[in-house]
């Protein structure tokens, strides 16, 4: 039997690797039969005018991996895998399909929004600071400053009750809703969410085997009867600012909901999309803050209000559910950055976040304006604007007999992301964010959607 591979003598790989990997390739795909013998160190060291050590290596290794097989006083023999399948490479090349993610033209913060050289100061301090203990991981729970700065935040800038030890930090809704989930599930096993609704919070509840009970939005908002008729004890809800249809629940129904998660033992997570961004008056006050019972765990982000690439997410859970959390919290490594954590709870603490809420209001305000006129402009009886006064995307109905799937291509295609909440023959709804776009490109933006929806 001969041994014939072709060396790369300038490879960085060595020859006994190479002389391996030929020989088990030959092997798996079935050029070389099961039981045959292999010239034995010596000879193959003479015909490939190798040293006996690198045949040896290559043969040891293939002897370790079961690939051959070292019969005393007879010499090595292939394997019998011929029960296995091997995966043989392709005499051609294999075009490999790329699935990029999107970068949606609409969707992000607006890139004058932020102040970096402020995040690049405080950022400097934090690492030059030995305090900070860079060297070391850092608070499964979340750095005490931050949760120190998110408690006073969600207290005063949207009327909480809280304190720092029932704030958890995490990088994104989703990661902290795992946590709420590992604590709530010796006593729930069924959740209701609105529909529509954000669509990412129920696959979680889904992936851990919750049942889920949707209970559909209306024009006059959640019904919260329907909710007292489900057997459901936890409810996933966004009462100060509706995702996609962006209702407000007024304040009686707000006590309806409070008064089902009393008399229920139930427990409501309130997610606070974007709830502070608000145009037409004050922001409104959370549901936590008129909670007497200690049942509603809250929900917050600075993806929006902040960057989207900061990655720090909070949950604010009830007092009664602090032992539970206390004896499952360590299964939980933190997922973001004992840097940035602290960065961001100096931002808060020296006044920044104040003056960047500030900005961003004037900034969005703008924005919102311009492109609610644009589209009044533009499509004139064609489309109507149904909520535009709160957080960062609008609701608009059409009159357009396009097909959605074409709809939908359409919008992929020129990198607009569409929130498609109803489609009839003739007539669309969809919520639309507009923190991303360039304010200099409305009318662009405008004409393009134009196209999308209607052409």
């Amino acid at each position: 039997m001969i041994i014939a591979p072709v060396f790369d003598k300038e490879s960085n790989k060595p020859l006994y690797i190479q002389l391996y990997e030929y020989i088990k390739k030959e092997i798996t795909s079935g050029t070389l039969k099961p039981d045959l013998k292999l010239p034995s160190i010596r000879e193959a060291s003479s015909t490939l005018n190798l040293s006996k050590t690198t045949i040896e290596n290559a043969y040891n290794q293939l002897v370790a991996e079961g690939y051959i097989d070292n019969i005393p006083k007879r010499g090595y023999f292939v394997c019998d895998l011929s029960e296995y399948n091997f995966d043989v490479e392709l005499s051609h090349k294999q075009t490999i399909i790329h699935h990029d993610e999107i970068e949606y033209i609409n969707d992000g913060v607006d890139e004058g929004s932020f102040d970096i050289s402020i995040w690049r100061r405080l950022y400097n301090k934090v690492i030059s600071d030995p305090k900070t203990n860079i060297y070391n991981s850092c608070s499964v729970q979340g750095e005490n400053f931050l949760r120190e700065e998110i408690s006073n935040f969600v207290n005063t800038m949207r009327g909480g009750h809280t304190d720092p030890r029932q704030v958890i930090v995490g990088a994104g809704v989703q990661y902290l809703l795992g946590i709420l989930i590992g604590i709530l599930r010796d006593d729930y096993n069924t959740v209701a969410v609105e529909k529509p609704g954000f669509n990412k919070a129920e696959f979680v509840f889904e992936d851990y085997n919750f049942n889920i009970r949707h209970i559909a939005v209306t024009n006059s908002g959640f019904p919260v009867s329907k909710l007292w008729k489900s057997d459901a004890q936890v409810i996933y809800i966004s009462p100060s600012h509706q995702y996609p249809l962006g209702t407000i629940m007024p304040v009686n129904k707000r006590m309806e909901l409070l008064d089902w998660a009393y008399k229920k033992n139930g427990i409501i997570i309130e997610d606070d999309y974007d709830g502070i961004v608000r145009f037409g008056g004050m922001p409104i006050p959370s549901l936590q803050g008129l909670d007497k019972n200690d049942c509603v765990v809250y929900l917050g982000s600075f993806s929006k209000i902040l960057l989207p690439s900061l990655r720090i997410s909070y949950m604010v859970i009830p007092k009664r559910l602090l032992p539970k959390y206390n004896k499952i919290k360590n299964r939980y490594t933190q997922s973001t950055s004992k840097i940035d954590q602290l960065v961001l709870a100096h931002f808060m603490n020296e006044g920044y976040m104040v003056k960047h809420l500030r900005r961003i209001k004037r900034i969005y305000r703008r924005k919102n304006s311009s492109l609610t006129e644009s589209f009044k402009n533009t499509f004139k009886e064609r489309l109507k604007i149904i909520s535009a006064d709160s957080g960062l995307h609008i609701v608009c109905s059409a009159k357009t007999g396009k097909d959605l799937e074409r709809i939908k291509s359409d919008a992929k295609k020129n990198k607009i992301h569409l929130n498609i909440i109803h489609k009839t023959n003739n007539k669309l709804i969809f919520s639309l964010n507009y923190s991303g776009i360039n304010s200099e490109k409305t009318q662009e933006f405008t004409c393009l959607l134009e196209k999308i929806i209607f052409q």
